[in-house]
Parts: C-alpha cells; structure tokens; sequence
C-alpha cells in the first residue's frame, strides 16, 4: 500500500527544518526509501529542497497559495490521496522506519536548532545529498534539545559557572560536529 508523506514549509526556517527531516528520513533508510513511499512538499522555496527529489519514486514539490493554511492543505491533501497520509511537521523527523507515529520525533522550543540548520545548509547544499545524510548524522535534535533543558534547568550559580568555564549549554558547540 502507498505511503504518503506530506511536508508543509512555509517559512525558509521550516523548509531548513524539512531538509533536515528529508535527510534523517534518508538515513533511516540508507538513501533507498520504499518504492511505495512518496514524499510531498509544499513550499515556496522549491529550489532549497529540489536535491532530494532523485531519491524518492515519487517526489512531489507544490507551491503554498497566499490563503491557504495547513490544516487546509492536509485535509485536501488527505482527500487527494487517500487515508495512508502521514504528515510531517517541520519540527519532526524520523528516527526508524516511518510505519507510524511512533517512528517520529518531535522537538520544540528549539529556536537555537534553525540557526545550526541555516549554518549547515548554507555550507553544505552544493554537497551530495550522500554526503549531507553523512554530516548531518551526528546531528540529533532531540537530544540537543534534552541537553540544552538539562542545562536550563540547573541554579542559576551552576548555569553562570559552567558558562565561565566554558562548559555552558551554547548551540555554537554543536557547529563543530558538522
């Protein structure tokens, strides 16, 4: 049975998000999605995500119109397509094969998060999409956002300190990696 997934990117820190996702979703898989899967994005930065687009069956890019919101163009999408329709936010990404909900992650309150996508993105989309699943594997949103609430939750003498020894949460350590 065919698989939709559908992505909605509006803003361009959604579609670093998307990118982001598509390329977790291309590690999970080890570059090879399922011949019955299809992947969907509606954007109005198509060129930003075009790469990705020879590694799918079928790959689908489609312009957001000015009125339209998202729940409006899942619904529409759902009645196009059928009821095997997963969509995939901006802020998830796969993390085992996409049978359900289960095999996602959800990160929130994560703003710091778009700044490494932008950096990465920026020096890395002329790279193979091979070489970006690569880069970006080290990567994991999740976890960052576990250590940064980690880091927030500690007294605040504890925060300064660490921040004065340089072992303060700083989404800046994380751009080493990639």
């Amino acid at each position: 049975m065919r698989k939709a997934i559908l992505y909605i990117a509006v803003s361009l820190d959604e579609v670093y998000e998307c990118a982001y996702s598509i390329l977790k979703y291309l590690e999970v898989y080890n570059l090879k999605p399922p011949a019955d899967h299809s992947l969907v994005v509606y954007t109005n930065y198509p060129d930003l995500l075009e790469a990705y687009g020879s590694f799918f069956n079928r790959f689908e890019l489609r312009p957001i119109s000015a009125n339209a919101d998202k729940q409006a163009i899942v619904s529409e999408f759902k009645n196009e397509a059928g009821e095997n329709v997963l969509f995939l936010d901006s802020n998830t990404y796969p993390v085992k094969q996409v049978d359900d909900d289960k095999s996602i992650v959800r990160y929130n309150n994560l703003k710091e998060f778009k700044i490494l996508l932008k950096d990465f993105l920026g020096r890395y989309q002329e790279e193979s999409v091979p070489n970006q699943v690569k880069l970006i594997h080290n990567i994991d949103a999740k976890e960052i956002e576990k250590q940064k609430k980690e880091f927030e939750s500690l007294p605040l003498t504890s925060k300064w300190f660490r921040k004065i020894i340089g072992k303060g949460w700083d989404i800046h350590n994380y751009q080493v990696r990639i």
